[in-house]
């Protein structure tokens, strides 16, 4: 049996390291400079944390090449998770660049039929996909959440099968890992195509690519290896383990790899928009203070629980009010659409296409079908907002204070060049320059 330092020659791990380091060099500079110019946190920290996807590949790919034995069970799984992650973190980032779910489901959706499946012959079966409708957007989301719920439990079996090398069980979790990560990435897909107008000034191609290259560049690999391995197609020692060989060759890839997918990202997610010189006025975090909010958790905990634990309280039309009601009947809402939010107990009159509820409780937990007295056909909420703007009382004395307070919990500052890039002085230039 060859010893784990044999499998690679010492020329070839040489350069690995050398590509793994110039790699890490790339994406961290990228990081850096975005958390330096940290001006629109919750895009940012998105976006960074989609970046950080290219060191954690470049430690753990080395240390598979050097250690294979101790990455397998203590690294990989960090690299599994987090590559599981990283899906959801890109769906996360299309949602805010359309400026949230409320934006999605109560106006842009609206602008668009319901979709089929896009599944030859079978898609013409199943129900329509209405992103307008707050329980089939739910359900487009939870099937691109799974697959990060799933990986952590697929990381513990492999674990568990490399200790006691139970077959059938590394055979049932990579038949659970590919439907898992096929119907995660068919989702994503549905609300790609769904929403593909309204993306396209995003670029989000770029974005995508860079997700999903890396991906599925370390699984098509290992598969590829696998099978050579398999059918001892490159010239493998009789007296060498298998398995342990194209796990090595297989980081031996992304190894080589990890330079281009750095200058990828560090292309497909630039810092500049966020200089200075883009966002003169802007205020912008402390680096410290920009790298807690990055990799804090807490937006992570409240989307888990809206998605998992208060579903049903949160995501349907009582929270979710359409907007553009008169567009919707006339132009996208299909019979089925319609069917689903009367049961939901909406109601629309004849003359002006208004919108109310029916029922005396209109809380979240009502039974909306019960038919009774109509609400007042205004709004969702029946609220006249402008009139409880008015009757309140205002604090005038704000705008009399020498210092506004910023939140303690994220203090910023202002750059004292950022006058320098601002509208006037660009158009004081450009006079100038015409002169």
């Amino acid at each position: 049996m060859l010893e784990e330092d044999e499998l690679l020659p010492l020329w070839l791990k040489h350069i690995c390291i050398l590509s793994c380091i110039l790699g890490f060099i790339i994406s961290m500079y990228s990081i850096t400079m975005q958390l330096l110019n940290y001006r629109k946190p919750f895009e940012q920290r998105l976006t960074i944390r989609i970046q950080v996807m290219v060191p954690i590949f470049c430690v753990s790919s080395s240390c598979a090449v050097f250690q294979p034995t101790i990455s397998q069970i203590f690294i990989d799984p960090i690299r599994e998770v987090y590559e599981a992650f990283i899906i959801y973190t890109f769906f996360s980032l299309m949602v805010l660049l359309l400026n949230g779910e409320r934006e999605i489901i109560t106006k842009l959706s609206l602008k668009h039929r319901p979709l089929s499946h896009p599944i030859f012959f079978f898609g013409r079966f199943f129900k329509k996909i209405d992103l307008s409708d707050p329980g089939d957007f739910l359900w487009v989301k939870f099937g691109i959440l799974q697959y990060v719920w799933f990986k952590p439990f697929y990381c513990v079996s492999l674990i568990t099968y490399h200790f006691f090398k139970w077959k059938y069980l590394n055979i049932i979790m990579v038949v659970m890992y590919n439907v898992s990560m096929t119907w995660s990435l068919y989702n994503l897909a549905l609300f790609w195509i769904c929403l593909s107008d309204e993306l396209k000034p995003f670029d989000p191609w770029k974005k995508f690519l860079c997700v999903k290259l890396i991906i599925f560049a370390s699984y098509w690999q290992s598969l590829i290896v696998e099978l050579i391995s398999y059918c001892n197609l490159g010239n493998l020692p009789t007296n060498s383990d298998k398995e342990l060989w194209s796990y090595v060759y297989q980081n031996c890839f992304i190894c080589l790899e990890m330079i281009g997918f750095a200058i990828f990202h560090l292309l497909a997610f630039p810092w500049e928009p966020y200089s200075v010189k883009n966002i003169p006025h802007g205020a912008k975090m402390r680096f410290w203070y920009s790298l807690r909010d990055c990799f804090g958790i807490k937006d992570l905990i409240w989307d888990f629980n809206q998605t998992l634990v208060d579903r049903s309280n949160y995501y349907n039309y009582k929270t979710f009010d359409p907007t553009e009601t008169d567009t919707a009947i006339n132009e996208t809402f299909d019979s089925q659409s319609l069917i689903r939010q009367s049961k939901k107990g909406i109601r629309y009159n004849n003359t002006d296409n208004k919108k109310y509820w029916v029922g005396i409780n209109t809380g979240p937990n009502t039974n909306y079908g019960t038919i009774g007295t109509p609400a007042e056909p205004s709004s969702m909420h029946n609220i006249d907002l402008q009139q409880q703007i008015n009757d309140n009382d205002w604090d005038i004395s704000i705008p009399l204070n020498k210092y506004i307070p910023t939140d303690i919990n994220y203090p910023v500052y202002w750059s004292l060049n950022g006058h320098r890039y601002s509208d006037g002085m660009n158009l004081l230039r450009e006079s100038l320059q015409s002169v």
